[in-house]
């Protein structure tokens, strides 16, 4: 669970007020497969075929080794014969689901809409987190870690549900939601993780919380309200325990060509990027907002949004442009400081060994002292990994190994929420 934008804060809001109303039973709808034009289903041997178009489910016939389910204009066709509108509903048989090879527990649904398909596996809660845990930490990492896990991505469920409602399902199965790869990925240790954590979920004034996690912070968590822009009680800026963390520190590096052609597929109106300028900072390194100015008009954008569309690990990072021809003058933004720090190389390759230039800062025009170089390349040095809110992986797996137990570290990590369990929904 990484890419979050602005949309989610008013998610937020509306579960603050809604108490969960869910239990250990509850079935949840993922969707593994969306705007397909056709879903072949491998190894289903006496898997059932049921029409739901009419709200009361009909048998049609069992599955063989391999079926092929298309999509046709009106109707959805299973190998090349056409059934219905559907949607249609696959049982198994005496063995799992396969799809893409893939195992999955529970049933799929296929829907139809707009000439395309969308394939859906519905299966109970417990089940479903069975194949969300191993996809979200290393199963290999001490129970406890594995357990706040199961906690917090039980907790995320209970308080997604229908969050894809308008594509028919509630939660997708990547980390837009949370990685999910169904039965194949099952693991003893995570399976002990989930079933010895059975409907234990993370509340906050008699409610689910919203439990959102990131691998790693770079020493500190961030406040929901420095990400994206609303205070939540429980998700607060907390010292991390990642410094240990394989990814605690990181490089990147783009030509300045290929940052103008990732700049152009989302900001296609600002024309080609001439100038990034950082121009808002967290309280701790993160950058908040970055002013991109092209060659037709400009737009300031936040931290996360460009770090998604640049595919960096995380927003909380300084950030270099190298301007040339040579002698190349490295430009560094520091986080607290309105001018970056100039350096003067003798490559392109930027670093903190050089010459420290004293710009004219206080010139009219303060970039007027670059007019004869260009960027060439862009480079950003970070720390962490994922939007930095609510519970660190890293940081849980260092408590763990630390003797702290899964209630200790969430709630360290979601500060003022407690581990409760799953209220009945009758």
């Amino acid at each position: 669970m990484r890419k979050i934008d602005w949309r989610i804060w008013i998610v937020i809001l509306g579960l603050l007020a809604v108490p969960a109303r869910c239990s250990a039973e509850t079935l949840v709808r993922i969707g593994i497969g969306q705007n397909l034009a056709e879903v072949k289903l491998a190894q289903n041997a006496g898997a059932q075929l049921l029409d739901l178009s009419s709200g009361v489910p009909q048998p049609l016939s069992q599955l063989g080794e391999e079926t092929l389910i298309t999509a046709g204009k009106d109707a959805i066709l299973v190998d090349g014969n056409p059934i219905g509108a559907g949607p249609l509903e696959i049982a198994p048989g005496t063995g799992l689901l396969t799809w893409n090879r893939r195992l999955y527990r529970g049933v799929f649904s296929i829907a139809l809409a707009n000439g395309k398909l969308t394939l859906v596996n519905q299966l109970p809660l417990e089940d479903y987190l069975r194949g969300v845990v191993p996809r979200e930490v290393i199963p290999s990492w001490p129970l406890a870690a594995l357990k706040a896990q199961a906690i917090a991505a039980r907790t995320y469920t209970v308080a997604s549900l229908g969050k894809h409602a308008a594509a028919g399902f509630d939660l997708c199965d990547t980390t837009h939601c949370q990685a999910y790869g169904g039965a194949s990925y099952e693991n003893p240790n995570t399976d002990r993780a989930v079933a010895e954590t059975a409907g234990a979920i993370l509340s906050y004034g008699g409610k689910a919380i919203s439990a959102f996690f990131h691998v790693s912070s770079g020493n500190y968590t961030s406040d929901s309200a420095d990400i994206w822009g609303g205070t939540v009680p429980y998700l607060k800026e907390v010292p991390d325990w990642d410094s240990s963390a394989a990814y605690a520190q990181w490089t990147r590096s783009f030509q300045w060509s290929e940052l103008q052609a990732l700049v152009a597929r989302s900001y296609p109106k600002i024309g080609a990027l001439q100038q990034i300028l950082p121009v808002a900072f967290g309280r701790d390194s993160r950058v908040m907002k970055l002013l991109l100015k092209g060659a037709l008009e400009e737009t300031t954008v936040t931290g996360e949004q460009f770090r998604n569309l640049a595919g960096l690990r995380s927003s909380n990072m300084r950030m270099a442009v190298v301007y040339g021809p040579e002698p190349c003058v490295t430009l560094w933004w520091v986080h607290g400081t309105l001018y970056p720090e100039a350096l003067v190389a003798t490559t392109e390759t930027p670093g903190l060994v050089g010459d420290l230039l004293n710009p004219p800062w206080d010139l009219f025009d303060p970039w007027e002292w670059l007019r004869d170089k260009e960027p060439v390349q862009v480079v950003f040095k970070g720390a962490g990994w994922g939007h930095g809110v609510g519970l660190s992986q890293a940081g849980a797996k260092t408590m763990a190994e630390r003797g702290y137990n899964e209630r200790q570290i969430l709630e360290y990590f979601y500060p003022g929420a407690k581990v409760t369990d799953l209220p009945d929904p009758g």
